[in-house]
């Protein structure tokens, strides 16, 4: 009589390779394995001779050494694609991950699924959007992810990536005398600046390049840095009127993390003695997120202030009253007939009313040198992946253009601080790119915006 066959045992693969257990996080659900049992199932994606586990990569592993049952449940149906997804979000949601292993998870389902919505992307991993896009954007920032007009949401539509901006209804006299007012140049900036005027220029406002990071224009080093920035300012000073400035919007950024680079402060010392450093600025983006730094085992702080290098001559024009802040509930409340000398352990004196008084008749009060201003949302770039906020932008026009002035900006990007300029007075505005398709933008949301 025949021996009946035996039944081949199946083979188990894990859908994806995810973050390790620690040792002691092994050993716990060891030694939990060992007195209870497989206490939660399996998922697999079939019952045949191949089954891929969706979830329960370490409970199968476990229960085979000791010789326990593992009992399974068949997510049938699923493509590749989605049981990626799915152990994906299965283990974001139960393992203990920290956030570094959480933000690696996330990166690798963007790698997968590039042009899904944020929306789609943090539904279906159960995180909050804008982890999603903080992660998105630290990826796009090194040329990681490919940039999409359009997303694709959970309902398989497709949506613009970007904010369609908003329109400003004007007339068509005021529509043509706007774009009349703007001169775009594609080029290398050293090159350009060079066929400006001397003399023509009321303001530069600029947020260029920065060192050693990657974009999808590219990557320059600290040594080509410094070499563009010196050409820059060294025309700068020759294009800008006797009392004009120049402000230029800076990050710093790190080597590795716990070790800075040093480039913007020896940038801001050489520039500094060639024009003159009017006063000490910042930006402070106040909805910076947290990012691989500021992680517990790291232990840094969030980097969310950008310097306003303000460069120009001591008497340089400036309109504090374009930019006076709102007085605060405790200002407003302050008795302006208080005239009573205070002294201060610094040695400074003050006298309340005075201050009270001040900023009745001025409409405001004197702003800080550090500017709380929101960055840029992931959805208001416009198709740059390095664009400046309008706020911070219409600020320093405000500040430092007259009305009717010419204003340049030598790395316009995405042609914000040239809106801005129109926006705040500005007869003429001069924009330089390398890149043409950023002029084309520029020129585009001047027109529209």
């Amino acid at each position: 009589m025949p021996r009946p066959k035996t039944q081949k045992k199946p083979k188990y693969e894990p859908v994806l390779q995810l973050p390790p257990l620690s040792h002691e996080e092994f050993t716990a659900l060891r030694d939990n394995i060992a007195v209870n049992g497989v206490l939660i199932p399996i998922l697999i994606d079939s019952d045949g001779p191949i089954r891929k586990i969706i979830d329960g990569n370490y409970r199968k592993r476990i229960a085979d050494q000791l010789g326990y049952d593992c009992p399974e449940i068949v997510q049938a149906g699923l493509d590749e694609e989605e049981k990626r997804t799915l152990a994906r979000a299965l283990n974001i949601a139960r393992r203990q991950l920290n956030t570094e292993q959480k933000r690696a998870l996330i990166a690798d389902q963007l790698r997968e699924t590039p042009n899904w919505s944020l929306r789609r992307l943090g539904k279906m991993l159960g995180v909050d959007g804008k982890t999603v896009a903080s992660v998105r954007a630290e990826m796009a920032s090194t040329a990681e992810l490919p940039q999409f007009d359009r997303t694709v949401g959970e309902d398989g539509k497709y949506r613009p990536a970007n904010k369609p901006l908003k329109a400003v209804a004007r007339s068509p006299v005021e529509r043509n005398a706007r774009i009349g007012a703007v001169t775009l140049i594609e080029g290398d900036c050293r090159t350009e600046l060079k066929k400006i005027a001397s003399h023509s220029v009321d303001a530069i406002i600029t947020d260029p390049i920065y060192p050693e990071v990657n974009r999808q224009y590219g990557r320059i080093t600290e040594e080509d840095w410094h070499d563009l920035m010196r050409a820059v300012v060294g025309e700068s000073r020759r294009i800008l009127k006797p009392k004009g400035s120049a402000v230029f919007i800076l990050q710093p950024n790190f080597e590795k993390i716990g070790k800075m680079r040093l480039w913007i402060y020896d940038f801001v010392a050489w520039a500094g003695r060639e024009l003159g450093l009017v006063q000490d600025c910042y930006w402070w983006a106040i909805n910076c997120l947290p990012t691989r730094a500021t992680q517990r085992n790291v232990g840094l702080m969030r980097q969310s202030i950008k310097w306003c290098v303000w460069l120009g001559p001591p008497d340089c024009y400036r309109n504090q009253d374009a930019v006076l802040w709102e007085a605060s509930e405790a200002m407003a409340a302050m008795n302006w007939s208080d005239r009573c000398l205070r002294n201060f352990p610094s040695g400074h004196t003050v006298r309340p009313g005075r201050v009270a008084t001040a900023a009745i008749e001025r409409g405001g009060v004197t702003p800080f040198n550090v500017l709380p201003l929101a960055s840029t949302n992931p959805g208001d770039y416009c198709g740059h992946p390095a664009s400046t906020p309008c706020e911070l932008a219409a600020w320093w026009c405000r500040y430092i253009l007259p009305a009717g002035g010419v204003l340049l900006d030598p790395f316009v990007g995405s042609g914000t601080i040239l809106a801005a300029g129109l926006d705040h007075g500005a007869s003429k505005v001069i924009g330089i790119d390398k890149e043409i398709k950023y002029i084309q933008i520029a020129s585009r949301r001047i027109a529209e915006g």
